[in-house]
């Protein structure tokens, strides 16, 4: 399994930045990179501070060693800054330096920024970019400096952008990212691009590479069963070249996108190196299920398949945040070189509105001086939060019924959405049916915070019938920038509100009348008391009692009224019925 690659949270930890003032020779072998931002996360957050990671890749060993970078913030001004760490990639391409540097940046008013690195220089015998030796590289990542989007970090690539690719067999790569903040990402090409001076205040300007020609161009032999040509799927991120036609080295650029409540917030581009060599032997492929929906507190566990056409030996593994970041009872174990079972367990912190994606990773095991093929195949599972439960919905007055429902104490929650039709529905919410389906009939009536659990439908002030068969459910969404929605709650029908029948009425009694604080309704089995209303003697409402059932009847607390004379208007299943009720104490 590929080491996450380090992200700009290393860079926290360094406190001190060493600026060197000179300018060190750089070699011409740059392959990869990509720039990282976040928004000031320390204690005390000062507004337009960011700190940022610049990752590269270069040749190893390299002629001269890049000691320092610079990076240009977007606002006329840039740093130096010292290496902070320079690893062998752990891919199988230990021809590759991974290097980190670590910068610090205030911006002095909110806007939208273009942070920039230029190296000296690209690698020799890049295939699709003219004379790749001369050419610099060049990185950028776009800001958003706004204090009212709070914290915000750019999204993370687990996977390193040196790969390798076999002629006339099917290439696939995923970045395998994710974003800390839960926020939205697409993904889409961009071609590689150059230096080509800087503009009026010192903003490096970039264009594209000379002589860039994209993958699509270098084709080979045609798989079938796979998106023919060169394709990058804007949701995923997957990239599919079906297949290589052409031997050697060759470097494509995409942009991640980061979307919060609609809004485009930041871009991290990737420039990155694919090695296409001969070779007779097969990819393995995985096999990974259709996107799954779950209820935050519930578990996944799923086996996952990878078949290798030359029989040989693999190893599987997986990349995503529900391993590092945000649970520990995430886990992904091999039982055989060809299978393995993932589980979690996600929270209700997990919530979200986006999926989470887990990129599943089989790669053959055939020895030392071999090439080791390689699949990747994404998985998306969305966490939902769970759903709220409706426990009574009564005549409040002659024209409106209250709602009432349990506590909904699930954190981020935001507000409570509540939903009325005509007649019940027949809506059996499934896994992935986030809110109220719009198929199922119902209107939106009102919303309230996530910690209300009550609410009066009086039609907007029109007045009900409440000689019509009502029927509620309602769903809970969360707060930004995670979001996320739950699932339906259960449905509940007032019925018409009726008396109840003279039959059912005879088997309905309470005790002890009069009473110190406790009523004991005892009524038949197949009754349900929903609830019951407590009027004074002018007839205003007092309160709403929610009874307990136990194994024969079904208990009203009333101790927290005083002594008097009240009417008590239950509310059951078969109708409504109205009794008086004396608390003497």
């Amino acid at each position: 399994m590929n080491k996450p690659l380090p992200t700009f949270k290393s860079c926290l930890s360094f406190l001190l930045f060493f600026l060197l003032a000179t300018t060190v020779a750089q070699a011409t072998h740059l392959r990869a990179g990509q720039i990282y931002a976040s928004t000031d996360t320390t204690a005390n957050p000062i507004p337009g501070r960011f700190f940022f990671t610049l990752v590269t890749f270069s040749v190893a060993p390299p002629p001269f060693e890049d000691l320092e970078a610079t990076l240009h913030f977007g606002d006329c001004s840039s740093q130096t800054a010292a290496h902070v760490s320079r690893t062998l990639l752990s891919n199988g391409q230990n021809n590759t330096f991974l290097n980190t540097y670590c910068f610090e940046h205030t911006y002095a008013k909110p806007g939208t920024f273009s942070v920039t690195f230029v190296g000296e220089n690209r690698n020799g015998g890049v295939v699709n970019i003219s004379s790749s030796v001369q050419q610099t590289f060049f990185l950028q990542a776009t800001v958003t400096v706004d204090p009212t989007l709070g914290v915000n970090r750019s999204p993370i690539l687990q996977y390193a952008p040196v790969d390798v690719a076999v002629r006339n067999k099917v290439f696939v790569h995923n970045p395998a990212a994710f974003d800390l903040d839960g926020d939205s990402l697409s993904y889409k090409m961009v071609a590689p691009r150059i230096s080509s001076g800087v503009d009026a205040c010192g903003n490096p300007v970039g264009i594209t590479a000379p002589g860039y020609r994209e993958l699509g161009q270098f084709t080979g032999r045609t798989a079938t069963g796979r998106p023919s040509g060169f394709s990058l799927d804007a949701n995923t991120g997957q990239m599919t070249w079906n297949t290589p036609g052409v031997l050697g080295e060759f470097n494509i650029a995409f942009e991640v996108e980061e979307w919060r409540s609609g809004r485009l917030i930041g871009k991290v581009t990737r420039d990155m190196q694919i090695f296409v060599r001969e070779d007779s032997n097969h990819p393995p492929l995985l096999t990974v299920p259709q996107g799954l929906c779950v209820v935050a507190g519930t578990s996944v566990h799923k086996v996952i398949q990878a078949a290798d056409e030359d029989q040989d030996p693999m190893v599987l593994s997986a990349l995503g945040p529900m391993f590092t970041l945000l649970s520990s009872n995430a886990s992904f174990i091999t039982q055989d070189g060809a299978s393995g079972v993932f589980t979690w367990s996600p929270g209700q912190l997990d919530i979200r509105a986006e999926p989470y994606q887990v990129v599943f990773r089989a790669e053959e095991q055939k020895g030392t001086n071999q090439l080791n093929l390689v699949d990747l195949q994404p998985w998306r599972i969305t966490v939902l939060g769970p759903a709220p439960t409706l426990t009574a919905a009564v005549r409040e007055t002659d024209a409106s019924i209250r709602l009432t429902w349990e506590t909904y104490a699930v954190p981020n929650a935001r507000r409570l959405y509540i939903y009325r039709k005509v007649n019940p529905s027949n809506l059996t919410p499934s896994a992935c049916d986030k809110g109220i389906p719009t198929m199922a009939g119902y209107s939106l009536i009102g919303s309230v915070t996530a910690a209300t659990t009550s609410y009066v439908d009086n039609n907007n002030g029109r007045g009900l019938d409440l000689s019509q068969d009502y029927s509620y459910r309602l769903y809970a969404d969360f707060n930004a920038p995670k979001g996320g929605t739950s699932m339906a709650s259960n449905e509940i029908t007032t019925g018409r509100l009726t008396g109840i029948s003279d039959e059912i009425k005879g088997q309905i009694s309470f005790h002890p009348n009069p009473t110190t604080g406790i009523l004991m309704v005892q009524a038949p089995t197949a009754v349900k008391v929903w609830a019951a209303q407590v009027f004074d003697p002018t007839g205003k409402v007092l309160t709403l009692l929610i009874p307990q059932k136990t194994a024969e009847e079904w208990i009203l607390d009333v101790r927290h009224l005083p002594e008097g004379f009240y009417l008590l208007r239950l509310q059951t299943d078969q109708g409504t019925l109205a009794h008086k009720l004396v608390i003497q104490r």
